[in-house]
């Protein structure tokens, strides 16, 4: 794949072309399988990953991961009982909150002291922390695209109703 054809890192459709979910699924699909398959033909020559490489990765499967649970509801849940905008709208509720989770505050910048123990301690804080940041990212990536899909569905979500409870659509 040459760089012209490569994936967005964030999966975000080009809001300017009408999206289908099919396509959005795809999409994701697409990008997971890029980023995975350099990270590992890096690890296999022996490559560092950089914290970016890690980043798109994590994002690339965190996001694909929601758009395929997504089809999979619409497949099977309530034997094909909700239309896609309602299912589509209960995902929206779902992960809607992890857009606006507060970020784990900065690990202490000084470590207390040297050790494997506290250098396993502090990087696992860091790494707490990254993750929390590549959630809320892909889940304002995962609701930007829900959008162009069902944009009503997404309005009609109440402030004040709790995550699970889907709008109606």
């Amino acid at each position: 794949m040459n760089d012209a054809q490569q994936p967005p890192a964030t999966g975000t459709p080009t809001p300017a072309v009408p999206a289908s979910l099919e396509a959005i699924i795809e999409q994701a699909r697409s990008a997971r399988q890029h980023h995975t398959e350099d990270t590992f033909r890096r690890l296999g020559r022996g490559e560092r990953l950089s914290a970016e490489q890690i980043y798109d990765t994590l994002h690339a499967h965190t996001v694909c991961t929601w758009w395929l649970l997504v089809a999979r509801h619409i497949e099977y849940a309530d034997s094909g009982g909700l239309r896609r905008s309602q299912t589509i709208a209960r995902f929206i509720s779902w992960i809607a909150p992890y857009a606006t989770d507060p970020t784990p505050p900065e690990p202490a910048t000084q470590a207390p002291a040297s050790g494997a123990d506290s250098e396993r301690g502090a990087a696992l804080d860091q790494l707490e922390r990254s993750l929390a940041l590549i959630r809320q990212n892909a889940a304002r990536a995962f609701l930007t695209q829900a959008e162009t899909l069902a944009p009503a569905c997404s309005h009609q979500q109440t402030p004040d109703a709790s995550p699970g409870q889907e709008a109606t659509a």
